[in-house]
């Protein structure tokens, strides 16, 4: 159990970086900027040489991909980064046919993100459904009103991982990547709205090595390191390290700790053989916080309440263990053609002795449910992708073909315990707690085997070129098999597909800076599960079929950029009924138009924002909810920064963020209305050279207005968003 006393005391110390802001929801602008010395007082070097002064002081921040970079790519740089789009292979956000946003290392370190909501927070197709800092199950969020499926929907490295109630440390990776609607397709069986992808520290050839620190509200301490380099020359091997570690008080008096560590390796075999390894660890250990709240049927509003409200009981905690390996080879046959093959092991084992807590009516009465469960995942995965191209005449072919074999084991526990009342209230005014009750009374977990599934599936697409049209045709063929089991191991069900999701893209490229675009892909995904709280708990159905359809435009311009698309996505859907039955039947639809851009005012001064309007109707259902809407989605969103660098003050720079979510329904009844909500937060970034160094200190002030709000997946479930919060930190590359 983590010591809270050595910890600071639970305060709030308002810090303030002076600056106004807005966001381009798909990567920091910060990246963007040229930096340069700081003015030297002594008066020897006033009269220095400023074009040199600024190539030296780029040269030292460009030097680590953790750090402000300089190019000259301007504000459509986001467009120009290259996306793991798995079976479309790997290719820039400008040339995917899809809705694309990447962050990489800079923005989350000037973000100060330490999870997935901070990474994406503004990204206007996003709504964030649960809040990382103060829920034990972790960050979480929809993409165009649909959940990312969290057996299917993330990746590292664009292979399979376990993404159950966790949170990934994002400071491991040097990107974050989201592709928005095309899952099933690229990567197989998944829920459409979308795919995560976790882009692991890779190894380079210079030597570096970085130190952090950190603080954020309201007593919790980072640490980081991350080193890299090359052990044997010429490229024969080389090495990257990374490790975080975070632990101390949250602002809801939960208490956090958390390790995660990657270690990667790469080599030469021969000069086209090339090898490469990696691993990641992960522990986390969660005291005092809540996993769930539910809401009763009979609920039609929700008080407002802080953030800082502990709604987690009292001497409750749950672990995440994940363990992640992975290897590969890339054969580089000659100029046009490579072909890599790759092994990725990883598992997930979470414990949780806890409670679930139910809100029983309008003015906050609740009763809390014991919660006591442990459950254990196993994935393999082996995957064979040859990309290259060939000239037919006039056409230019650029052809991904593979196959991937994976298996998935998910073993539940028996005994789990989810019926027992062991305490009410109000949360106006106590706290819940398991006193007088102890995990011994309730946790005595049995794993049994709940469900295995495996896929195997080749998959092939060309993408032909003539002139300036691009068209995309593939398709994936997947042999889909599942098994599912009661706690004694018998088989109550089998579900077994064979589906061929295709994709099909036109692209007219009206100048190298200009395309658009049209996009279909129809795909599968697997069958809903009942969750905890459901009469029908733990029940798996059957897999389901979703079509997307977009049509889209990306201009990039070195002063202006702007994404912009009009999406159709049908899909089966689930919900909870009356009776409280998790069913699956139906068509849901969605629907609307997404706009992102980003604008250089000045060479100093970057406006940039999003705005998402979104409709989501249940098209077939059960009577009572036929033309509802679907639970947790926002009809609009709106995310803006300002990003500022200080003339008189090089190295300096200021943000300021907004968020606007429009009011949602939480439950497909459309009885209990969200209301909306508006956040802004401000950072500041000041990078200084340290002789051949340099310092960059960083400070983030999140939920400046102290907005009360709530986030919600839906399905009669919500959670109080986080309070006012303070980030601080310092760092120094060597």
């Amino acid at each position: 159990m983590l010591q809270k006393d050595f910890l600071l005391s639970r305060s709030f110390g308002f810090f303030i970086f002076a600056g106004f802001a807005v966001a381009f929801p798909e990567e920091s602008l910060i990246a963007a900027s040229i930096h340069t010395y700081p003015k030297a007082k002594a008066e020897d070097h006033k009269n220095a040489d400023k074009s040199k002064i600024k190539r030296k002081f780029s040269s030292i921040i460009s030097s680590s991909s953790e750090n402000i970079t300089v190019h000259s790519g301007g504000v459509s740089r986001p467009l120009r980064n290259t996306v793991n789009s798995g079976a479309l292979g790997s290719r820039s956000a400008f040339d995917t046919p899809f809705a694309v946003s990447s962050v990489n290392a800079a923005t989350i370190q000037a973000r100060q993100a330490t999870d997935i909501n901070a990474v994406f927070a503004q990204d206007s197709s996003v709504t964030i459904a649960n809040s990382g800092n103060g829920a034990a199950s972790g960050a979480s969020f929809k993409i165009r009103g649909l959940a990312v499926d969290s057996l299917n929907g993330y990746k590292v490295d664009g292979l399979a991982i376990p993404y159950w109630s966790i949170d990934l440390p994002v400071e491991n990776f040097e990107s974050i990547q989201m592709i928005k609607g095309a899952s099933a397709f690229m990567y197989g069986f998944g829920a459409p709205g979308g795919v995560v992808n976790f882009e692991i520290k890779k190894p380079h050839d210079a030597t570096t090595v970085s130190l952090e620190a950190g603080y954020r509200s309201d007593a919790v301490f980072r640490q980081m390191i991350d080193a890299g380099g090359t052990l044997v020359d010429q490229g024969r091997l080389r090495y990257r390290f990374s490790f975080v570690n975070e632990i101390g008080n949250l602002f809801n008096g939960g208490t956090m700790r958390r390790d995660g560590v990657t270690l990667a390796f790469d080599g030469k075999i021969t000069n086209s053989l090339k090898w490469d390894a990696s691993m990641f660890f992960m522990k986390t250990l969660q005291e005092d916080m809540i996993n769930t709240l539910s809401i009763a049927s009979n609920v039609t509003s929700l008080p407002s309440i802080s953030g800082r409200t502990q709604l987690g009981a009292r001497g409750s905690w749950k672990t995440n263990d994940m363990k992640v390996v992975t290897a590969g080879l890339t054969w580089d046959i000659n100029p046009d053609w490579h072909s890599r093959l790759s092994y990725r092991y990883s598992v997930l084992d979470e414990d949780f002795p806890g409670t679930i807590m139910t809100l029983t009516d309008n003015k906050g009465s609740y009763h809390d449910n014991a919660f006591f469960i442990q459950r254990q995942w196993w994935y393999n995965q082996i995957q064979e992708v040859t990309e290259g191209h060939v000239d037919t005449g006039p056409f230019r072919h650029d052809i991904v073909a593979g196959i991937s074999w994976e298996r998935q084991l998910y073993d539940t526990d028996a005994n789990a315990t989810t019926n027992t009342v062991i305490s009410t209230g109000n949360i106006f005014n106590d706290i819940p707690s398991l006193s007088g009750h102890m995990p011994a009374d309730f946790y005595h977990p049995r794993l049994y085997h709940y469900i295995d599934y495996q896929q195997i599936a080749p998959f092939l697409n060309d993408t032909v070129t003539w002139r300036n049209w691009y068209l995309l045709a593939g398709f994936r063929y997947t042999w889909y098999n599942e098994n599912d089991f009661s706690t004694n191991g018998t088989k109550t069900a089998s579900h077994s597909n064979t589906p061929v999701t295709p994709v099909f893209a036109l692209t007219y490229k009206i100048d190298p800076g200009l395309n658009v675009y049209f996009s279909y892909v129809r795909a599968m995904q697997s069958g809903g599960q009942a969750g905890s709280s459901n009469v029908n708990r733990n029940e798996v159905f059957a897999p389901m079929e979703s079509s997307n359809y977009e049509l889209g435009v990306k201009i990039a311009r070195k002063r202006w950029s702007l994404t912009g698309a009009l999406f159709r996505l049908d899909s089966g859907t689930g919900y909870t009924n009356a009776q409280n039955y998790y069913m699956q039947d139906g068509l849901a639809r969605y629907q609307g138009v997404e706009i992102n851009g980003a604008f250089a005012i000045t060479p100093r001064l970057t406006l940039s924002g999003g705005i998402t309007y979104l409709s989501a109707l249940y098209q077939k259902a059960s009577a009572s909810i036929t033309g509802n809407h679907v639970e947790g989605t926002a009809p609009l969103q709106a995310s803006a920064q300002l990003h500022y660098r200080v003339p008189h003050v090089e190295g300096l720079s200021l943000d300021a963020y907004f968020r606007y979510v429009d009011s949602m329904y939480d439950g497909a009844a459309n009885t209990l209305a969200l209301p909306s909500y508006r956040i802004w937060d401000i950072g500041a970034n000041y990078v200084m050279p340290v002789g051949k160094h340099h310092m960059t200190f960083r400070g983030m002030v999140r939920n400046l207005g102290g907005q009360r709000y709530w986030t919600t997946y839906g399905n009669m479930a919500a959670l109080p968003g986080d309070p006012r919060t303070v980030s601080l930190s310092a760092r120094i590359d060597f």
